[in-house]
């Protein structure tokens, strides 16, 4: 398999332990194709990043267990069932349940709201970005990888004027376009690229980041 990036400097100095609760949290939203697209994109990203993911994927309920194995067996970040009242932790990924809706507390904890997702998909990624912009405004970030249909398409405005990002898979690597396809032509997209040039852009902005917090920092204590 391909090797995945190297940690840039500017995080390796700041590099986050495992498990601390995610200030930034990330949606990767799928459908058809997407197991595929966000595991290459999983394998291409180090670890160590100060992040955590929630992942909605459209899929049948049999097959929502496979999910974590199927995405998580080569990468360096673990790939975890929801848990009510817990953060989305540094390091790990976890998958947005199909049977209810998830949504935040105002300290971070996911909440199972034991409500069916409004039709008529299961997961509904759009409901599922409202729920993460609500909560993280900008410090959260939508990839939209390979699938079928326009979910997502409702709530990118609502998400981009909290001050979060979309950033959507290519044509040319999707096994299926038009989720992605749909959020570009609506203008949402801020960048695509294939699986591992969206996990590098995603290393780069953090490593930006932190070097901007480092920065910061020295001014603050010349």
């Amino acid at each position: 398999r391909p090797a995945c990036r190297d940690l840039p400097g500017e995080l390796a100095g700041m590099k986050s332990s495992g498990g601390d609760p995610a200030g930034q949290v990330w949606l990767l939203a799928a459908s058809l194709g997407g197991p595929e697209a966000v595991k290459a994109f999983l394998d291409a990203l180090p670890g160590g990043l100060p992040l955590g993911f929630i992942y909605a994927q459209h899929i049948e309920a049999s097959f929502e267990s496979a999910l974590s194995q199927a995405v998580g067996r080569h990468s360096q970040w673990q790939v975890n069932q929801s848990r009510a009242g817990d953060p989305v932790r540094c390091g790990e990924v976890v998958v947005v349940p199909i049977s209810q809706e998830m949504s935040f507390d105002d300290d971070g904890g996911m909440r199972l709201t034991g409500r069916t997702w409004p039709e008529p998909y299961s997961p509904s990624i759009d409901q599922m970005m409202l729920n993460l912009a609500q909560h993280y405004g900008d410090r959260c970030g939508v990839i939209a990888f390979s699938g079928m249909g326009s979910d997502g398409g409702a709530a990118a405005a609502y998400l981009l004027r909290q001050g979060g990002r979309v950033w959507t898979q290519d044509a040319n690597s999707c096994a299926c376009s038009s989720m992605p396809d749909n959020l570009r032509e609506s203008g949402y997209s801020s960048l695509s690229g294939d699986p591992r040039e969206l996990a590098q852009a995603l290393v780069n902005q953090l490593a930006q980041q932190a070097g901007r917090t480092v920065a910061a920092l020295e001014l603050d204590n010349p």
